[in-house]
């Protein structure tokens, strides 16, 4: 069948508060990959396919070998992550071609399509190229669909989230321009029997889940002298306003008449006042009465000095990431609102600043929390776990079916699982099933942690019912433990994932600039997803 010319845009009618979310052109192409008129074309391959796939070596052709040649001299094997970027002499469109290896045939999907696109804008920011195409690499025929869905998604996801940067306080934009267009391009043998619907449906939520990300990144990149408590309740009211949510929010007053008197003491030192924040996702159609109600609850200390527990100054440097946990939430919210799931789904936000002064928190202090325990206060620097306590309590009050709440937590999670690994924690069998689920689906690196019932001994008080801190081994298990007990032991499903770890890049690698990654707004939209499915 011959191939014909087919461009679909894919936009969406979202506009964005950062100036570093740029809305970028994304299409479909079915035209001969030479005649794409892009800067940069980029094919994917695979270790197990030895003459590298049907659009490698219609390139390769048409190249006269060269492209063979060049993979044969950088001893390019198509192993996961490796590229040979080739610079076409020939008078092309495209000025270079990427080639990209995706590793075994069997894992591909949506995790090595977006790590493939990621890598893609990478080379096209280090390039300067404007504009690229990725190829949709198919692995059956006739394709399956599912995995042509997949993949899809992904292609959209990583050409989006790899072409961000953080330039908002650069007097001078650094670097290469912004990529402005990226095609997908396929035969349209390759989609046979699949309709354009389906594949621009795709294409829109690898778009909507990338840019919400990006938005989470946005926030975490910002300085704390830029975002504090009332700023992050402004940026919530825009989000709100532009997505169609419902928002509340709670100042000091209203703070003290709910009884959160731990948010109300952790941010008692600053002279940003503390609030929480509740945002509100309600689909216009009347739900099925078993549709599930969601609270996704999110740390959002915006500095974090340590308060009279007062961190080294090394310590000190990335404590604006403190409120990485309430970004995720903020993210979330906003994909859930372009994607429309079937269900109810709150976004509650404790957000403070934690700093030392007369009016703060001391070592010794007892505090009534909302839910009526009374907390021991053995360090001032484990204060995300009593905001968190007291916005748990808040989120029981909405009658959710389900709690997951994110947040940087401890220092204790890096050591154990490093800076990639977020630790997961769950309280019953079926919620750990579902949140497994989820991030097996998007790649998002997770590791299941047991709740041991043994460390709970470690937070006995003798003059309260608990203590904010345990001993120091374990920290990441007693401070989950910690959350637990707001929690009470008649939920059946609540998840808390500490991301203290992967919530940042610490240098920058070809598909994932340095700095915030966005980590947790995919699987947190999955999570939704699937619930909706299982429940549909």
């Amino acid at each position: 069948m011959t191939a014909h010319y087919l461009e679909i845009p894919i936009f969406l009618p979202l506009h964005f508060p950062s100036d570093t979310a740029k809305v970028m052109k994304l299409s479909l192409y079915t035209n001969k990959l030479l005649a794409a008129p892009v800067d940069l074309l980029a094919v994917g391959v695979f270790s197990d396919e030895p003459d590298r796939g049907i659009a490698f070596s219609q390139l390769n052709r048409a190249l006269s070998g060269g492209l063979d040649k060049a993979c044969r001299d950088e001893k390019f094997e198509g192993k996961l992550g490796q590229i040979v970027v080739y610079n076409v002499q020939e008078e092309r469109s495209a000025k270079r071609i990427l080639v990209f290896g995706y590793g075994s045939r069997a894992d591909y999907g949506l995790q090595r399509a977006r790590r493939f696109a990621a890598t893609v804008a990478g080379v096209a920011r280090k390039t300067g190229a404007a504009s690229c195409a990725l190829t949709l690499t198919i692995t059956e025929v006739p394709a399956d669909p599912e995995r042509v869905y997949a993949v899809m998604q992904g292609l959209a996801e990583g050409i989006i989230h790899g072409s961000y940067q953080f330039t908002k306080y650069k007097s001078t934009k650094e670097g290469a321009p912004r990529l402005k267009e990226a095609k997908i391009a396929f035969s349209a043998d390759d989609v046979r029997g699949m309709n354009g619907a389906m594949l621009r449906d795709a294409l829109a939520k690898g778009r909507i889940i990338a840019e919400s990300a990006n938005t989470t990144r946005d926030l975490v990149n910002e300085p704390a002298n830029h975002l504090y408590p009332a700023k992050l309740g402004e940026f919530s009211k825009s989000l709100a306003k532009k997505f169609d949510l419902d928002i509340k929010q709670l100042n000091p007053r209203d703070l003290e008449k709910s009884g959160m008197n731990l948010l109300l003491g952790v941010g008692g030192g600053s002279s940003k006042e503390p609030k929480l924040i509740h945002l509100v996702y309600k689909p216009e159609k009347k739900l099925p009465r078993n549709a599930p109600i969601i609270a996704l609850v999110g740390k959002g200390i915006t500095y974090d000095s340590g308060g009279l527990s007062l961190k080294p100054a090394d310590s000190m440097i990335n404590m604006k990431t403190d409120m990485g946990g309430a970004a995720v939430v903020l993210g979330a919210m906003q994909a859930i609102a372009g994607l429309q799931p079937e269900c109810v789904v709150h976004g509650i936000i404790p957000a403070a600043e934690n700093m030392p002064d007369g009016s703060s928190i001391r070592p010794g202090d007892v505090i009534r929390s909302k839910a009526g325990l009374t907390v021991e206060v053995m360090n001032t620097d484990a204060e995300g776990r009593l905001i968190l306590a007291d916005a748990i309590a808040y989120a029981l009050e909405q009658k959710p079916t389900d709690i997951i709440d994110f947040a940087t937590l401890t220092g204790a999670c890096l050591v154990a699982l490093g800076p990639s690994t977020a630790a997961a924690y769950a309280n019953s069998e079926s919620m750990a099933e579902d949140i497994q689920s989820a991030w097996k689906k998007t790649g998002e690196k997770f590791w299941p942690m047991p709740l041991d019932a043994d460390l709970r001994e470690q937070l006995k008080s003798e003059i309260a019912d608990i203590k904010n801190l345990g001993e120091k081994w374990g920290g990441s298990i007693t401070a989950a433990l910690f959350l637990q007990a707001f929690v009470g032991e008649s939920f059946p499903r609540w998840a808390h994932f500490d991301i203290a770890g992967p919530v940042m890049h610490a240098s920058e690698q070809i598909f994932q600039p340095k700095g915030a990654t966005g980590f947790g707004v995919s699987t947190c939209v999955e999570y939704v997803l699937q619930r909706v499915r299982a429940n549909s």
